[in-house]
């Protein structure tokens, strides 16, 4: 957590991790030496420790924990709690900072927590290819209060959740059931309730098809709505997990539509990218149309080519 201008900004931050491989394990390895290993406390904000975000509840964490949440069943919920805090984050921040003794921190904290940030993110821009370029373009593109309705897809939960900036939370929308198909309708909705900007809807090829009816419940809407289809012809997720475990592949590659035809038979403009250089005009020009509008990524096509994305999550063997 970082409060600038307070001591408490030399508390280490707590930064989230997801998918395993080699660099993975080397970003982990970065944080539990240069920030929470080396950490007295650690104060945790409203924060869910999530499976994908702490590499499956293995992440170590300072055995001083300070848990601060407005719903007291999550404070412990994963990991001990030394102290339990419950009630409004920012009233209680300020009530710490009065209490603070006024003896300065150690000076190079703060730059040693901000240099580990950055390494991560660095780190993470260049694993993810030819995603960057589109990350980038989105934050540059999209205004601040636009919405950010994220479906369960590998864009979303290896950049989409980290790299991609939010200034305020109600622009992050996201479903916490971790079911696909829901992102769709939920930039619907987002887009009618804040027409005066545009909302992007980030989906993979096997989340749209699981509600392709929802595209002419958007073209009839009207709305300033640009839905990326992330397109890598499958279940990209499972498909890196099979791999990834040495498992044959099996029910991961998809029949998927022509999203051009699908598009133009519901007069929705449609534009498909997919090299270095063509998604930020697309997208340039699908925002200036301040309405419904269509891009398709080809991710095979994208240069350099991604790393792969496989989430943190315990597969059953024969052995274990």
């Amino acid at each position: 957590m970082a409060l600038p201008g307070h001591p408490l900004r030399q508390a280490s931050p707590y930064l989230p991790l997801s998918g395993r491989s080699a660099r993975r394990r080397h970003l982990e390895h970065a944080i539990r030496r240069h920030a929470l290993g080396e950490s007295d406390l650690l104060l945790s904000i409203g924060t869910h420790f999530r499976s994908n975000e702490t590499q499956h509840y293995s992440l170590k964490i300072p055995s001083t924990h300070i848990q601060l949440d407005l719903n007291p069943d999550a404070v412990g919920r994963v990991y001990p709690a030394t102290v339990s805090l419950v009630g409004d984050s920012r009233a209680i921040l300020d009530a710490l900072v009065q209490q603070l003794p006024s003896q300065s921190p150690d000076p190079g904290w703060a730059q040693k927590v901000h240099d580990v940030r950055r390494e991560v993110r660095d780190a993470l821009t260049t694993y993810i290819g030819g995603y960057a370029e589109i990350c980038h373009s989105l934050r540059e593109r999209l205004d601040r209060r636009s919405v950010v309705a994220r479906d369960v897809t590998i864009p979303s939960s290896q950049w989409g959740n980290r790299l991609l900036e939010m200034y305020s939370r109600e622009t992050n929308i996201f479903p916490l059931g971790g079911g696909i198909g829901q992102g769709l309708a939920m930039g619907i909705g987002a887009a009618c309730a804040r027409p005066e900007v545009p909302t992007v809807v980030i989906a993979g090829d096997g989340g749209l098809a699981v509600h392709l009816g929802e595209l002419a419940s958007l073209a009839g809407s009207g709305a300033w709505c640009v839905v990326l289809v992330f397109n890598d012809a499958g279940y990209g997720v499972l498909r890196n997990m099979q791999r990834a475990n040495g498992f044959a592949e099996a029910g991961v590659d998809l029949h998927t539509p022509d999203f051009a035809l699908l598009a133009r038979s519901l007069d929705l403009p449609f534009r498909r990218v997919g090299g270095p250089g063509t998604f930020d005009p697309a997208l340039a020009e699908a925002l200036a149309l301040r309405g419904p509008a269509v891009i398709e990524i080809d991710v095979n096509a994208l240069e350099p080519a991604p790393g792969a994305f496989v989430p943190p999550v315990h597969v059953p063997t024969a052995d274990h």
